[in-house]
């Protein structure tokens, strides 16, 4: 089936800125005996009680179909509860209060480098093939690892009914192509590019609004591509061969209205490419294992030059041998998971008096000096990491009406960059109440389950936290202790009603709801952050997470699905034993989504809306005169009050598609979307004018139209 897709995106003219199912088996802690993927579902439906996994689950269908995201795949991400972008442009995420250093993400086993081109444009990854994304926000097993305390697992589809088709998409910021087809009997393949070319969009961006005095020195520019293989050898063994890559580039100018020290005006650029390629074996025989043997390698490296002569480059390759082992015993019946993972990892670090941003600072100074000089490094080292991990699910023993099972996992890891041997134990008792009444004509509260999740998660310090200032080979790890409990109910009811005429009974359509409610607290400890008294990085940062989600979808067989979510989060830190206790930049403390969607034979309606708190900035009450003792020159300083935060963020996106052709293997299709409907003023940031003079804010996404024209044949 071959697709050609026209994207059309306009501006309106009063704006004041605009910028722009097989399930799928690629990684161990996919349950292959689950339900098909629901499309909008934060439970993940499973077939069997012992191998249920605390994750949420989007289907490829609802990604390329939501409402605001343009058919962003990781956009959809938002619509979960506790977890959000930063705002309109950067699509950082944030899972459960924590920051995007928290973040794992995996597309098809292969690490991802980084998940948006130029931190939000668009995802580094292509909708179109995407089988559907798991969410792991916390709490989740042995199986994972890595430095991570909440994980984003792409997975693409593995066939495609057609020999061959695809998709062409262009709008005014990149183009792309997407091909795919079949390997005879036994295979299939795709393959996919995107070239920005974003030259006529900041032509046109002077026009629109007053870019203060920074400009863009150098057009933002971008590509990546993805590709993959797959061949059946036999009724056991798979063998798929996949490979993903990006590349990002731009060039600001910083003017003193961004900063006050002479040295640091200047250009701003940043060069940042990565590339994964991996070889797996998938072998499984039904009910009894699953086991897949990975060797991949990726590559990545964040390059910045700063004003008068700073500059900070860091690379590395990973070379990883990864294995995942399922087995299932029937008598008693229980899961047994395993897995390892060995990883060469050569990484080299140059620094020209610069380090990388830290959060929570607002007068953030990347610069390192002594005695005035910029501090030169430029070191390289062979990192070696050792992780193993073993876990067992298993019914227990249970009175009438209640079925116990739990998880126990323990996962064990070393580092020698800090000689750091590690045990993270995971566990999770659960519980499902009461007589079991789905599938029945009628709505019934039981059965209800219920878990209880803790897990143990480290992660370890970079290179540049050791070598960079002074340097310090006594940094430890951080640790994370989640403490999860969920309650979550489906109720499923396929009514019947008696025709008057023929005295039978006629089908209705199906109805489905499922409600969850989940509450958390993170423990963080020995959290490392750069020290300005002591020129170097420590073990110095505590924290915690606390919250609570609650969501809610309703289905009426394919024609309406609705949903409902509220998320309460509180995450702060405490930078060092000396400081005060803030609220962590990331925090939102209260978000609510609204969505529904209507098929109606050729027409389909869609509406999402979400509010949620202002971000975080720095009240400014004054300032004051600084001469720096080296160079003899004077600038304002500010001075900051209490942090605050900007009016709630509230955001209605509407969307419209009608199928205007089918006919034998040809369909056609318009789609529209409004982005912010009633054209709301949210805040992005606020700067402070010409030597901190003045507060000046400056506003997110204003109403956008989307417009897209699709052939298909």
């Amino acid at each position: 089936m071959k697709k050609i897709l026209i994207l059309l995106i306009c501006i309106v003219p009063f704006s004041a800125f605009a910028q722009t199912d097989d399930t799928n088996q690629s990684d161990p802690a996919k349950d292959e005996a689950s339900h098909p993927v629901v499309k909008l579902d934060p439970i993940t439906v499973e077939a069997d009680r012992i191998e249920i996994k605390p994750r949420h689950t989007l289907g490829g269908r609802f990604i390329r179909s939501a409402t605001g995201s343009g058919g962003d795949p990781l956009r959809v991400l938002n619509h979960l509860p506790s977890i959000g972008v930063l705002n309109d442009f950067v699509g950082v995420l944030s899972v459960r209060g924590g920051g995007p250093e928290d973040n794992l993400y995996y597309f098809d086993r292969l690490p991802l480098g980084y998940p948006y081109h130029l931190h939000g444009i668009v995802s580094t990854v292509n909708a179109d093939v995407i089988e559907n994304i798991e969410v792991y926000p916390g709490g989740y097993g042995a199986e994972f690892g890595a430095d991570s305390q909440a994980v984003i697992d792409i997975h693409s589809r593995t066939k495609t009914d057609t020999r061959l088709g695809g998709t062409v998409n262009s709008n005014f910021v990149y183009s792309q192509t997407f091909l795919e087809g079949n390997i005879g009997e036994r295979g299939y393949w795709y393959a996919f590019g995107r070239r920005s070319y974003m030259g006529p969009l900041f032509e046109l961006l002077p026009r629109l609004l007053e870019i203060e005095d920074d400009r863009v020195t150098e057009v933002p520019s971008f590509w990546s591509y993805q590709g993959k293989g797959v061949y059946q050898l036999n009724n056991t063994h798979r063998l798929v061969v996949n490979t993903i890559a990006a590349y990002d580039f731009g060039e600001l100018n910083f003017t003193s209205d961004e900063v006050s020290d002479s040295d640091l005006r200047g250009p701003l650029s940043s060069n940042n490419p990565f590339d994964s390629q991996g070889i797996h074996l998938y072998s499984e025989k039904q009910d009894v294992f699953t086991s897949i043997v990975s060797l991949t390698r990726s590559f990545s490296r964040t390059e910045l030059k700063f004003g008068d002569g700073y500059f900070y480059r860091s690379a590395r390759s990973i070379y990883a041998l990864r294995s995942d082992l399922k087995y299932w015993v029937k008598h008693p019946k229980t899961l047994l998971e395993s897995g390892f993972v060995l990883s060469n990892i050569p990484t080299s670090l140059i620094s020209v008096g610069a380090r990388p941003f830290e959060e929570g600072d607002p007068d953030y100074d990347f610069r390192l000096k002594q005695d005035g000089e910029k501090i030169l490094t430029n070191i390289s080292k062979s990192l070696h990491r050792l992780e193993g991990y073993l876990q067992a699910t298993q019914d227990l023993p249970s009175p009438r009406y209640a079925d116990f099972y739990a998880t126990a996992g323990i996962r064990a890891n070393y580092f020698n960059l800090i000689d750091d041997f590690s045990l993270q134990p995971r566990g999770l008792l659960g519980v499902t109440l009461g007589p079991n009444f789905e599938n029945t004509d009628q709505l019934h509260l039981l059965p209800l389950n219920l878990r209880f999740m803790y897990g143990s998660y480290v992660q370890n310090p970079q290179l540049y936290q050791v070598v960079l200032g002074k340097e310090n080979p006594e940094l430890t790890s951080s640790l994370a202790r989640h403490y999860v409990v969920a309650v979550e109910k489906k109720l499923i009811s396929k009514p019947q009603e008696i025709d008057s005429t023929t005295r039978t009974k006629k089908q209705q359509l199906p109805m489905q709801t499922k409600i969850e409610i989940a509450g958390y607290y993170k423990d963080l400890r020995d959290m490392i952050t750069y020290n300005i008294s002591e020129r170097r990085y420590q073990n110095q940062r505590t924290g915690y997470v606390k919250g609570v989600e609650i969501s809610l979808e309703h289905e009426i067989g394919e024609a309406f699905r609705g949903w409902l979510s509220y998320a309460y989060t509180i995450s702060k830190r405490q930078d060092s034993p000396t400081d005060d206790e803030r609220f962590y930049m990331y925090n939102t403390p209260h978000v609510v989504t609204i969505g529904l969607n209507y098929l109606l034979e050729s027409l389909e309606f869609g509406a999402n809306w979400q509010y949620k708190s202002g971000v975080l900035y720095s009240p400014l009450l004054d300032r004051e005169r600084y001469t720096n003792p080296f160079t003899k020159n004077k600038t304002w300083l500010p001075i900051h009050g209490e942090p605050a935060r900007t009016a709630p963020y509230h955001r209605l996106n509407l969307r419209f598609h009608w199928s205007f052709l089918i006919y034998d293997r040809w369909k056609g299709g318009f789609t529209l979307e409004l982005w912010n409907a009633y054209n709301r003023t949210n805040y992005l940031q606020v700067r402070y004018g010409d030597n901190y003079t003045k507060e000046v804010w400056i506003a997110q996404l204003p109403i956008v139209p989307f417009l897209a024209v699709t052939l298909e044949f």
